[in-house]
């Protein structure tokens, strides 16, 4: 005896398969505009330098920040409930691009010659968004505790949960 016979896989719905050709042509569109503009701004003499800054990049991006991400995740994830995992994971991706940029609004402000390059002080601004990510982090705790592991709202205890669906 054989069990039921696999249900074919439909795919993406049509609203999907709109938004992925919107969203391709957009970036299509901004690579198009970031190439096109590299190509008018970048003085001939330091293309070497900026081709080697880019693969700076992402050798940093691929020997320092993509390991260290995957070992917080593996530290600091397991040892906290399930209901707060998702949102962490959020606020330390927004808190390590937060770092990123952080860095180097702070050495500009370091080398700053004359007042208007940044004219304020970056800590408090910097301080801000640190607690706007726990704050985010907190009401996603929350928000997330009134569903089930897979997503789905919890349904009261009153509710009848077996019947067709609504």
């Amino acid at each position: 005896m054989s069990g039921p016979a696999p249900s074919p896989s439909r795919g993406p719905s049509p609203a999907v398969r709109r938004w992925r050709r919107v969203l391709v042509v957009a970036g299509g569109a901004l690579l198009a505009f970031g190439a096109w503009t590299a190509w008018s701004t970048v003085p001939q003499g330091q293309w070497t330098s900026a081709l080697l800054w880019l693969a700076g990049g992402v050798v940093v991006h691929d020997a320092v920040l993509a390991p260290l991400a995957v070992v917080t995740g593996a530290l600091v994830l397991p040892r906290v409930p399930p209901t707060w995992r998702a949102p962490l994971r959020g606020g330390l991706l927004a808190a390590g691009a937060l770092a990123l940029l952080s860095v180097a609004v702070l050495a500009g402000a370091a080398g700053r010659r004359h007042w208007s390059v940044l004219p304020h002080d970056p800590l408090p601004a910097i301080a801000t968004a640190v607690l706007v990510i726990g704050v985010g982090v907190v009401v996603g705790a929350f928000l997330s505790a009134g569903r089930e592991p897979g997503g789905a709202r919890r349904r009261s205890a009153r509710r009848r949960t077996t019947g067709p669906p609504r």
